[in-house]
């Protein structure tokens, strides 16, 4: 039988490995006119007039900060897994496909949702700090050192993620994915950021519960299906100085 390929997977966290994007949803549930104050922020951020990292400042601090254990909780019972996940996950696991979450979420609502999934990959996510005011603030220990885009810097991470003979595997759902779809080597993609491949011609599998992932993965993994052909990674054309860099050293 032929050797399994070397991947490393990727998985983005709201909207894809659980159903909800519950960022908003705990706006929505503990904030005064949350489901007013998510919408619009969502609106804006997705029609590029503010960045991932104000939607999160502006978001962070309607947030009440004696209540995080209670949203922690409340997430807990309200952020179901995409179904298929316990499939993907035992798959990976039985293959020892190095995998780990990366999300622009909150580390305070993250780590309870896969504890209590038993799910132990590891996570990059952004934190959550008090201000000397009492207020909280949203910290980026995953940031691009210059570029202030994007809370975690997912193209930077999936650039990491390379090494020589191993291809990545993003998995994700929205517009913030974007920049990890331009430099990884394979890409499943749904709602937004299917429409941003399509749009930019970034090659991609689409999905929406993870049967389809982990099917092609199982093909890939177990019936010896070849992996498509490398394909030039990076955008001359994005915002994403990790994929600007990548086009221009592919010249």
């Amino acid at each position: 039988m032929p050797t399994p390929p070397s991947l490393k997977v990727l998985l983005d966290f709201d909207g894809t490995l659980v159903g909800p994007n519950v960022a908003i949803l705990l706006v929505e549930e503990f904030c005064p006119n949350g489901k007013e104050l998510a919408h619009q922020v969502d609106e804006e951020l997705h029609a590029g007039k503010i960045t991932l990292r104000e939607a999160w400042a502006r978001q962070a601090a309607l947030l009440p900060p004696d209540r995080i254990p209670e949203m922690a909780a409340w997430a807990v019972r309200n952020a179901p897994l995409r179904p298929g996940a316990g499939e993907l996950v035992a798959l990976l696991k039985r293959h020892r496909v190095p995998t780990m979450i990366v999300s622009g979420g909150l580390d305070f609502y993250i780590h309870p949702v896969l504890e209590n999934a038993a799910i132990d990959f590891p996570v990059l996510c952004d934190g959550m700090e008090r201000t000397p005011e009492g207020r909280l603030r949203v910290t980026h220990p995953h940031g691009h050192p210059t570029c202030r885009l994007c809370g975690i810097c997912k193209a930077q991470i999936t650039k990491g993620a390379a090494a020589d003979g191993v291809r990545t595997v993003f998995v994700g759902d929205g517009s913030t994915d974007r920049y990890a779809a331009e430099v990884a080597d394979l890409v499943f993609a749904r709602r937004r950021l299917k429409g941003y491949c399509e749009a930019a011609g970034i090659p991609f599998y689409e999905f929406e519960e993870f049967g389809p992932v982990t099917a092609q993965l199982r093909r890939w993994l177990e019936a010896a299906e070849p992996l498509p052909a490398p394909r030039r990674l990076g955008l001359a054309s994005s915002a994403c100085p990790i994929s600007q860099a990548l086009s221009a050293g592919a010249r």
